[in-house]
């Protein structure tokens, strides 16, 4: 028995649901000169993975200690896609007022100079519940605003809802990076989550009498547990007041000779 020959007007359908769904995934995270430009073949360097797409980006600390650490990397990264990207685009925090998922307290004005974000470009809004915070972090994205956003362990914060909040940015060429708690659980359509946790930072020279090192850069540890496009992987970065620098291992200068390797190596 022979098929029934194909609906013109399906196949048109199901050709332009498939354009849409190409149109939604990206490529690669390999990005590089602004947010939103994908590459399109080659392996991404550490300084192109930390440069995000445009889209939905969740931010972990490793540990409940690590969420200040994870605040600051949110910020750095905020900071450093509005620099790639030579954007202004409008700024929007969103928080729950007085939520128990992040009790670290609200953005200060002086920080966040510290870190190369003018606090008058922020619109922080507070919320009175993560469902009002997830609808105002969605409308912040249709009307073209990047966005960070604080969800916690919030249970209404799940993949339909990230789906919507992805879709948002992308179809404005935006950012949102999306704070959660450290034992968060459950799918998400972000494109990446990162986990962060905090590392030693480098002493500095003291010019006190006492001799004492003096405080370094502030340095973390940006683990990409997850990633459309590529493969997990694991950076050193550290924040210099201008940028993340990513901090690359040195090369052994004295490495061990292989005893196994050396002795075959006599016995031929």
């Amino acid at each position: 028995m022979r098929s029934a020959p194909p609906n013109p007007r399906g196949r048109a359908q199901l050709d332009q649901l498939r354009a849409k769904i190409r149109a939604i995934e990206p490529e690669s995270l390999a990005v590089s000169g602004r947010v939103g430009v994908r590459a399109k073949s080659g392996k991404a360097s550490a300084a192109e993975r930390l440069n995000l797409p445009s889209g939905l980006h969740e931010i972990c600390p490793a540990d409940y200690l690590d969420t200040p650490s994870a605040l600051a990397v949110q910020t750095g990264f905020m900071v450093q896609q509005l620099r790639a990207s030579g954007r202004k685009p409008p700024l929007v925090w969103v928080r729950v007022s007085g939520g128990q998922a992040q009790d670290f307290g609200a953005p200060y004005p002086l920080g966040l100079m510290q870190w190369g974000l003018p606090p008058d470009r922020v619109l922080l809004a507070e919320t009175g519940d993560t469902l009002e915070a997830l609808w105002a972090m969605e409308e912040a994205l249709r009307a073209g605003a990047w966005l960070i956003g604080e969800v916690g362990k919030a249970a209404h914060y799940d993949l339909t809802r990230s789906k919507r909040l992805n879709l948002a940015a992308r179809e404005r060429d935006g950012l949102a990076l999306l704070l959660r708690a450290h034992d968060a659980v459950g799918p998400s359509a972000a494109l990446t989550r990162w986990r962060i946790s905090a590392r030693p930072s480098p002493g500095q020279a003291w010019r006190g009498a006492t001799g004492l090192p003096g405080l370094g850069h502030p340095r973390f540890r940006a683990q990409l547990e997850r990633a459309r496009g590529g493969p997990p992987a694991h950076f050193d970065i550290e924040w210099k007041h201008e940028t993340f620098h990513v901090l690359e291992p040195a090369p052994m200068a004295h490495a061990r000779p292989d005893p196994v390797r050396t002795q075959n190596r006599r016995r031929a």
